[in-house]
Formats: structure tokens, sequence, C-alpha cells
């Protein structure tokens, strides 16, 4: 009767961990995703859905602006995530694909097709600031000017995670 209930039990585990998804995050249906664990609130996709290219930094912050005077799902406080709330964000669970089919760790509340590498609102020095790569939890850092690697940008809003 033991090895029955260690069975059941382990068939219930399986069927909880492949079943139920990601705990925390939920569609907002308005083009953000919710992080119920941070309270944060994401945009579900990022500027390359958009503006099919990548940017540079400073691009990047003019996005945020022009976003912000539309009011981008009724919000005017968006800006660049930390490298650390984009840390935080990524999965190694994550299916969803890059615009170059490229596996993103993303939860799957978030859109695919988007870009590989985002840029993060954390500086180093004057002219470089840091990027993150959702694919593997890559933190780099590139010069301000550039978008060699297309990066984008995935605007986040809510009070900063410590």
């Amino acid at each position: 009767m033991p090895a029955i209930l260690n069975f059941v039990s382990v068939i219930l585990l399986v069927f909880f961990l492949n079943v139920v998804p990601v705990a925390g995050f939920a569609d907002n249906q308005n083009g953000t995703v919710t992080d119920s664990n941070t309270g944060l609130v994401w945009q579900k996709g990022d500027s390359f859905h958009e503006l099919k290219k990548g940017l540079n930094w400073y691009e990047a912050l003019e996005y945020i602006s022009r976003k912000n005077l539309g009011k981008f799902a009724g919000n005017d406080n968006w800006r660049l995530p930390t490298r650390k709330e984009l840390n935080s964000l990524w999965i190694s669970s994550g299916k969803i694909k890059s615009k170059d089919e490229e596996t993103l760790g993303l939860p799957p509340e978030f859109a695919g097709g988007g870009s590989y590498y985002i840029w993060t609102g954390d500086e180093r020095g004057l002219d470089h600031a840091w990027y993150f790569g959702l694919g593997h939890k890559e933190n780099y850092f590139n010069l301000k000017d550039l978008a060699d690697l297309e990066q984008g940008v995935k605007m986040v809003t809510g009070r900063e995670a410590n």
C-alpha cells in the first residue's frame, strides 16, 4: 500500500509541475505582463516588434519617452529595467523564440519574435551601458551609441526591485 501512495504522489507532482503555469506572471491583455512577485509591469513584447530594428542606448531612451508621451497601457512612467530586474525575469525553462528563432528565457506570458539582447538603464562610465542576453542570462556592456547586436527595449514600470 505505501508503494501505491508513493506512486500516486509522484504522478500528482509531475502533473502539477507540467500543467500549472509559471506562478507570478499575468498577461494584462493590454500589451503588458505583471509580475506579482515583484509588482513590476513589463512590456509584453519589445521595441523590435514595433520598429523592426535594433536601437542604440540613446534611441532606447527616446523610444521610452515616446511611449510615455503616448501613455502606453495607461502609464507614463516607463523606464529601462535594471540588470538585476532582467536577471530576475529570466527563467531557465523559457521556450519563447526571438526574431532569429533563438530560445529566450522568458515566461510564457511574454511575446515571441523580439530581440535577444535588451538594453538596461545601468550605465558603465560615461560612454557604456549594460545590456542583457535573454537566451543564456548574459550580462554585457557596449558603447551607448552602438546597436551592433540589434539590442531592443523591454520597458518596465513600477518601483525598482531591490
